[in-house]
């Protein structure tokens, strides 16, 4: 034991710690995104297809929609830059191409969010389907059709051991097995939400969301839509379960914050449970192939 830390409460290991967050919830006063109140609510309009280009997006007289075109934004683009990877880009909302199930493409914005939903109802969208690619392996083919303008291979990382090649010719016994691992829905108990409120005094937008990254969120959409970060609060309050789904940037929260701006007001979505389940970010798809070589079994001992 380390004499100089002994008593001093700087010994973490083994230590108990005592949980901060339960006295409130368990008293029903958690603090959720969704319990805020709004000027206006969105609901996004999205793609009832897996692959497609746009035709056409058209509104009833009296349904204001929010395209990609209207938002000026740049799209989305991943932070990694090593190991040869190949970053692709996700727009806030599909412009002429649609690429899953459940891609945003257009918002309505209406003053409760059961207005907000019969709007969007009433906005039809005309996509000529393409040919989708459903799974990993199947993209990796080379006659599939490319996902995006890049091609479907983000990353390519191979490696050799010295002297695989010797011993694996000289195995007593080879192993193949192929494993599949499907996509897959984190679940959590809460979907994801969001409402963002416009400040006209200091000219700032705090956006409070479901999210286990609220400073990487706030960097990205401040970059996204050309505003100083400290333009921008982004507040995680209770959390309703997160699984690593809450750990990417929703393109809906750009949405959010650029609408708050626009109107100098706040809006807020709620994701309910068959969007979630649709266009919530799923688990990948994974097919592991496995090649397993083995020397001869050696006798260890004698038994009489």
């Amino acid at each position: 034991m380390d004499t100089a830390t002994a008593g001093s409460g700087l010994k973490w290991v083994g230590r108990a710690i005592r949980r901060l967050e339960d006295p409130a919830l368990v008293r029903g006063r958690g603090r959720f995104t969704a319990d805020l109140p709004a000027a206006h609510f969105v609901r996004f309009v999205r793609s009832p297809v897996a692959a497609g280009r746009v035709v056409r997006i058209s509104a009833p007289e009296g349904v204001a929609v929010i395209r990609a075109s209207d938002l000026g934004a740049q799209p989305i683009k991943p932070m990694l830059h090593k190991y040869n990877y190949r970053p692709i880009e996700q727009p806030i909302l599909a412009d002429e191409v649609v690429r899953f199930v459940g891609e945003p493409i257009a918002a309505v914005v209406a003053p409760t969010p059961a207005q907000a939903e019969d709007a969007a109802d009433r906005v039809e969208i005309e996509i000529a389907d393409v040919p989708a690619v459903t799974s990993a392996h199947a993209a990796a083919q080379p006659d599939a059709a490319a996902v995006h303008a890049t091609g479907n291979l983000i990353v390519d990382g191979q490696f050799k051991t010295a002297g695989f090649d010797a011993a694996l010719t000289k195995a007593h016994r080879r192993v193949r097995l192929a494993a599949q691992s499907r996509r897959q829905n984190a679940t959590p108990l809460e979907a994801r939400a969001a409402q963002a409120s416009f400040d006209a005094t200091s000219g700032r937008t705090t956006l409070t969301c479901t999210t286990q990254m609220p400073h990487l969120t706030r960097t990205a959409i401040a970059d996204i839509l050309g505003i100083a970060e400290s333009d921008l609060r982004v507040v995680a309050p209770d959390v309703g379960g997160g699984f690593g789904q809450k750990m990417s940037l929703a393109a809906e929260y750009v949405v959010l914050v650029f609408l708050a701006r626009k109107f100098g007001s706040s809006v807020a979505w709620i994701e309910d449970r068959r969007e979630n389940l649709i266009a919530a970010f799923h688990s990948r798809d994974q097919r592991v192939e496995l090649d397993g070589a083995f020397d001869a079994p050696q006798v260890v001992g004698k038994h009489e």
